[in-house]
Formats: structure tokens, sequence, C-alpha cells
């Protein structure tokens, strides 16, 4: 099932909107309209889609909300709906489900519809998360 989020913000410019815009479709998001955004998961080689909590969906919403932090942008609404379940299970070597935490270089990223947001940012904030827990 797809995890969508919608939101409202104020105190925002137009840059500022492309680029939450741009970083959300590097996290595989796909716009569906205005501040809409629906995560479907990634292609598998078997053609099923995955939903990757740990490598997109939680990120991309934790870069958010430090964004929105720090560029003074005020958030008026968030909804996440998420009626799905993610799956991890390496316990078997020789058949692995779902994708295990990434570090930033390894992390699986799409082409947004515009190169706004800068992939290594992405890259560096994911980094950046695991360096803070040190």
């Amino acid at each position: 099932m797809p995890v969508t989020i919608s939101y409202d913000v104020t105190h925002i410019d137009n840059n500022d909107r492309n680029y939450i815009r741009s970083m959300l479709e590097r996290f595989h998001w796909r716009r569906l309209g205005g501040s809409v955004f629906r995560y479907d998961g990634v292609a598998q080689a078997d053609g099923t889609l995955h939903e990757d909590w740990l490598n997109h969906i939680a990120p991309s919403l934790m870069f958010l909300r430090s964004f929105l932090i720090a560029r003074g942008i005020t958030l008026k609404f968030l909804t996440v709906d998420a009626s799905s379940i993610s799956f991890l299970d390496h316990s078997a070597p020789d058949i692995l489900l779902g994708t295990a935490p990434q570090q930033g270089p390894q992390l699986v990223l799409a082409d947004p519809t515009n190169v706004q947001s800068s992939e290594a940012t992405l890259r560096n904030f994911i980094d950046a998360a695991v360096a803070a827990t040190q």
C-alpha cells in the first residue's frame, strides 16, 4: 500500500518550495499535485514494489522537518496516510527480504523532475544523522 503525505506551509518562497519537491522526488516520492506526494515503493527484481521506510520514507520526513526549521518555514499541517507494512528480514542470507539501512553513498535515490535538491546534500544528511549518534 502506498504512503501519502500532504502538508501546508507558510513563510516560504518558491525556491524553497521547489527544493522540497525535488528532495521528496529524490527519495522516490511522486507528486500528486500541490503539496501532496505518494510513495509507492521501489521496484524489486521480481517486479513487486517494496516500501523502504528506513532508507526513503523516514529520512525524507526527517530532512523535511530539518529543512523547515532551518529556513524558518511554518508548517501549518502535515498528514501522513500509511496503511502499509514494511518488512526487513536478513536472518537467512540466501533469502533476504527488504533493504538494510544504508549509509549515504549506498542510498538508492531517484532522479527528480528538477534537480534543485543536491544528491550530495541528501547523502551527507543521512551520514550526519548517523554521526550524531556516536
